[in-house]
């Protein structure tokens, strides 16, 4: 597969050492030069040098670029290659008259490997596409496991080819530095069901220059649905405030941001400003789905069912086989003390998602609302099966539905 072309001719590359030291796979040259591309071009209104280099590997990395008259030469350990790559861009940077924001120094850090070999089939990698990017990669995370950049360069891959979880394995506790990849990590990994992940990704992702006001938006949601109970919840509801509230201001016309700053209220209990930012989020997306989910489920928990029932009966006419959706509107109808229709649609729900214990709960919970005794033991039956950890009241009150005025 053709390499895209790059601005910056591919490094010169060579051995210098009598034993076989560490394999040289062809393409690092071409990965240096792109690699320094990648960093350079985070400079805002930067223009790409014209510069040549050299990389020579004795019982060390030995490394040296060349802009005009301007030669300059670096040296490093094995296990420091990281840092003389990064001090290379940031000299480049220098002469070039301009200085490389703090976030593109990430890229450098997930370079970070004692093992020579890692490095190089890594930047061979960079400097090819396709089966044979992957082919490096893999090496270069045979030779060190550890490495971050290998892990997270594999993880995108797997990501892209849909093997969300096989992804998730080599992205947890990698340490993936580089805002980029971690915003693409993050995010795509939140979508495909893993937001403890993605929790782990984007504060790093959140660091980049300019800031990406998806980003911010994805972190601020999570950040509130995930905070701890107590003063340390308080502050991180506090963080996640702040983080929504700068992502409207950056992306003010995607229904994104809104939502993430409606989602943050709803987590500090403020159902009348979650409702207020979600009618807001869907003026801009009246007919996204997962919008009316949530903004359905805030007015649930402010036990205001009138409110709710419009969007969750919105959210149903896009996505009818979504058995949450299904259970919001039980919830409803049961506020609303409809109780024959609560039960239908909490029938509807479990049989959508048969494995789902909380389902089977609140289809006994309605079951006995409805004076059906025996098919509310049958569900509760059925989820403790599932989740055995389950406590159930077999007088009811397992799920405090008891309805408002």
């Amino acid at each position: 597969m053709a390499v895209p072309p790059i601005a910056i001719p591919p490094f010169e590359v060579a051995v210098r050492r009598d034993d076989a030291g560490p394999p040289l796979p062809a393409g690092v040259g071409i990965g240096m030069s792109r690699l320094l591309e990648t960093a350079l071009g985070q400079i805002p209104g930067s223009e790409l040098p014209a510069l040549s280099g050299r990389l020579w590997i004795g019982d060390r990395w030995q490394v040296e670029v060349t802009l005009g008259d301007q030669r300059h030469a670096e040296e490093a350990e094995f296990a420091r290659g990281h840092h003389l790559l990064a001090r290379l861009a940031e000299y480049v940077a220098k002469l070039s008259g301009g200085a490389l924001p703090e976030s593109a120094l990430g890229a450098f850090a997930d370079l970070e490997t004692a093992a020579p070999g890692a490095l190089l089939h890594y930047l061979a990698g960079l400097g090819a596409e396709g089966s044979e990017r992957r082919r490096l990669w893999q090496r270069a995370f045979e030779l060190d496991p550890a490495m971050p950049a290998a892990r997270a360069g594999l993880a995108q891959m797997l990501l892209a080819a849909g093997q969300a979880d096989a992804a998730a394995a080599l992205a947890r506790g990698a340490g993936i530095q580089d805002p980029g990849r971690a915003a693409e990590l993050g995010l795509g990994l939140w979508a495909a069901g893993h937001p403890d992940l993605a929790l782990e990704l984007l504060p790093a992702a959140a660091r980049a220059q300019p800031p990406d006001p998806m980003v911010l938006a994805a972190l601020a949601a999570l950040v509130a649905e995930h905070a701890p109970p107590g003063e340390e919840g308080n502050a991180a509801r506090e963080e996640a405030l702040l983080l929504a509230s700068q992502a409207t201001q950056l992306a003010g016309d995607d229904h994104r941001s809104w939502a993430a700053l409606a989602d943050v209220h709803r987590a500090r209990g403020d159902h009348a400003q979650g409702g207020f930012y979600y009618g807001f989020a869907l003026r801009l997306a009246p007919d996204d789905a997962a919008l009316l989910k949530n903004a359905g489920a805030n007015w649930l928990l402010a036990r205001e069912p009138r409110q709710a029932l419009p969007l969750i009966e919105r959210g149903l006419a896009a996505t009818p086989e979504d058995a949450e959706l299904h259970a919001n509107l039980a919830f409803a109808r049961h506020l609303l003390g409809e109780t024959a229709t609560a039960l239908a649609a909490a029938r509807r729900a479990a049989a959508l998602h048969p494995q789902d214990a909380r389902l089977q709960v609140l289809l006994g919970e309605l079951a006995l609302a409805a004076g059906e005794r025996e098919a509310a033991l049958e569900a509760w039956a059925r989820a403790t099966e599932l989740e055995p950890s389950l406590t159930l009241n077999p007088a009811g009150g397992n799920l405090g539905l008891e309805r408002g005025e």
